[in-house]
């Protein structure tokens, strides 16, 4: 085996039989075990015994006789294979120098060109910890992809216009008049979120939520007569100091936000507005009423798409006074937009827009207006290519919305994590160790939603980031790269330490991880990967030459998930 092939790869072909599958498959024991590296698990039909097989019996043999192994051990009902001295140094050496970096997983990717929507809040607010789980979602499967050797553009579609943004401009010119705004000592986001829920909630809307779908769709696609509804009017009407208001709010709000973002080592290679494709809402509402597929709904003038789903029957898309819902607004974005032409697309949202999305690509399909670039969807609609759901984020039983009181600002959990960290005597001793402690409060805070299934509702709470083994994966990595070497070697040469041979397998298997990563859009298996290495290494004290492979592989990990950069 070449040094720097990938053992578990390797060990598949060698494993694979007449019918080219792998008979056997490895797997890396949780902790050191004397004796061995490798367990293997029979993979025959029906529960069959592998001692009563000849193929896999032969299959056995072929993987004794290969120069990275020193022996298989057959006793009992599972093989255990122990891998060659010169084979684990040489491994470990290569890890250490750092000679490949990241050029081993440049197959996996590369040549393929990928554009990963995230961020996608409105203007009219700080980002709140709702948002840090698509920010961590996004920015891992686009770290990912970027390690395995893809050009990847970090891209946004910006909400700017709508009920929202009209809510926004209402509390800003209620609050501090139209032609005011945040002082120096206030954060512009900031200022125009506090604008905006105090106008909410003063409202007849009540209060109600903006972030989940159901809800921002409710209340875009009602008429209330009110300064909020007066203020998008005169916008798309092209009153000049009602557009001025919009941009100076929008340019608030996205500063503000941008500052945020960099404090979490986020960038952002290209931002769309969907103001900018309201042309594009009227063309296809005309094309829509015109052949039929949209219709005007009794009582209020709706343009809508019944879809003829129980899911989402209705889909309003425009109000009588010409103002586009959000499923409007989106549809009007992927089915015209030329920056998707030459790329494979994906949208990070959470689960409760699966019924938009869904809809949406139905009527893009009915309404012919598939954005062909050969990438659209395999489910129709055109792009995104693939769509990415994840949970919502609790907190006390409900869920995030930064129109309720009571939100968690992301500002705020990052100060709130930098004042424990210096603060704690203890901890702030351990992060004195720690190669780049700067970076460490945003590892933890947008670490932690990285080992959850993606799908699943996270409860959040501040007290579960600073929990070391309690599911914070941020906080385990930092605690790993802070712990440095204080040990002995076990033995005249690294190859005779239990736990050098276990860093250099284990390190085998982040390729492994990585990959399905990249396959699957899925960065829990590697998180979770990355979180059990880096327990099982501040467990106890380490040689040199076991930290010499292991903190590499951290910094890897850090990469791969979109960590390094906070």
């Amino acid at each position: 085996m070449a040094m720097g092939e990938n053992i578990f790869s390797r060990f598949d072909l060698v494993a694979a039989g007449e019918s080219g599958q792998a008979l056997w498959a490895a797997r890396a024991p949780y902790r050191p075990e004397p004796g061995f590296d490798l367990m293997l698990i029979p993979r025959l039909p029906g529960g069959a015994d592998w001692r009563q097989d000849q193929e896999a019996r032969a299959a056995l043999d072929r993987i004794e006789a290969e120069p990275w192994v020193a022996s298989v051990s057959r006793e009992g009902k599972q093989p255990t294979v122990r891998l060659a001295d010169d084979w684990i140094e040489g491994r470990g050496q290569q890890i250490h120098s750092g000679s490949d970096g990241d050029a081993e997983f440049a197959e996996m990717a590369g040549g393929n060109r990928y554009a990963v929507y995230f961020w996608g809040a409105n203007t009219t607010k700080a980002l709140h910890i709702g948002h840090l789980r698509n920010l961590a979602v996004g920015n891992a499967v686009a770290g990912a992809l970027k390690q395995a050797g893809a050009r990847v553009e970090n891209r946004s579609l910006i909400c700017d216009v709508g009920r929202s943004m009209g809510e926004a401009m209402a509390g800003v010119a209620t609050r501090a008049g139209e032609d005011a705004g945040p002082d120096s000592s206030q954060k512009s986001d900031h200022f125009v979120g506090f604008c905006y829920a105090d106008y909410v909630t003063a409202s007849r809307n009540g209060g109600a939520g903006d972030d989940g779908a159901e809800d921002s769709v409710a209340r875009e696609s009602s008429m209330y007569d009110d300064k909020a509804d007066e203020m998008m009017m005169r916008v798309l009407s092209g009153d000049q100091k009602a557009l001025e208001l919009w941009s100076k709010t929008r340019s608030w709000v996205i500063s503000g936000q941008r500052k945020t973002l960099a404090r979490l080592g986020i960038a952002f290679d290209k931002v769309i507005f969907e103001s900018d494709f309201l042309p594009e809402v009227a063309e296809f509402m005309n094309k829509g009423l015109a052949e039929g597929t949209l219709t005007r709904r009794w009582g209020d003038d709706m343009v809508m798409y019944e879809t003829e789903r129980e899911e989402l029957e209705e889909m309003p898309l425009v109000r009588s006074d010409g103002l586009p819902t959000q499923h409007m607004r989106a549809l009007a974005y992927w089915a015209a937009a030329d920056e998707l032409d030459d790329v494979i697309s994906m949208q990070v949202c959470g689960n409760e827009w699966v019924a938009h999305v869904t809809c949406r690509r139905k009527l893009i399909d009915e309404l012919g207006l598939a954005n062909g670039n050969g990438y659209g969807s395999a489910r129709g609609g055109g792009p995104p290519t693939y769509d990415i759901f994840h949970g919502m984020v609790a907190r006390e039983n409900e869920s995030i919305s930064s129109s309720k009181k009571g939100a968690l600002l992301i500002d705020d959990l990052v100060e709130w994590l930098e004042d424990e960290l210096a603060q704690n005597p203890e901890l702030a001793q351990e992060m004195a160790r720690h190669p780049h402690p700067e970076t460490v409060p945003a590892q933890i805070a947008l670490g932690y939603f990285l080992l959850q299934p993606t799908t699943k509702q996270v409860k959040f709470g501040r007290d579960k980031l600073l929990r070391e083994g309690k599911g914070s994966l941020g906080w385990d990595l930092a605690r790993a790269q802070a712990h440095h070497a204080s040990a002995e070697i076990k033995g005249e040469r690294p190859a005779e330490d239990p736990d050098y041979r276990f860093a250099v397998v284990q390190s085998e298997h982040y390729p492994v991880h990585l990959r399905s990563a990249v396959e699957e859009f899925d960065v829990a298996p590697l998180s979770k990967y990355l979180s059990h290495f880096a327990r099982w290494y501040r467990e106890d004290e380490r040689a040199p030459e076991v930290e010499g492979v292991v903190q590499p592989v951290l910094e890897q990990g850090l990469r791969g998930l979109g960590l390094e950069g906070a």
